[in-house]
């Protein structure tokens, strides 16, 4: 899955790990606008267990957690 949010896109993926265990969730967040000089927040990764929740919802925490991030990075005056 992939959205743009506050001048960045965010690749997001869900899968399950070699046990099949767990979810291995990561977002990688890179900037529209080019200038990789100014920065962006560091990827997020998150491992959910899947007893505990369907990938669908695994993908709706892992979009929040990257839309937090960045607007958290914005609001420390890195945009």
């Amino acid at each position: 899955m992939t959205f743009d949010h506050r001048n960045f896109r965010v690749t997001a993926d869900v899968v399950a790990d070699d046990l099949g265990v767990q979810w291995l969730c990561r977002a990688a967040i890179e900037r529209t606008d080019g200038d990789i000089e100014k920065g962006a927040p560091e990827a997020v990764e998150l491992l959910i267990p899947r007893a505990k929740i369907d990938p669908l919802m695994a993908l709706s925490a892992l979009e929040h957690r990257a839309r937090t991030d960045i607007d958290a990075w914005h609001a420390q005056g890195h945009a």
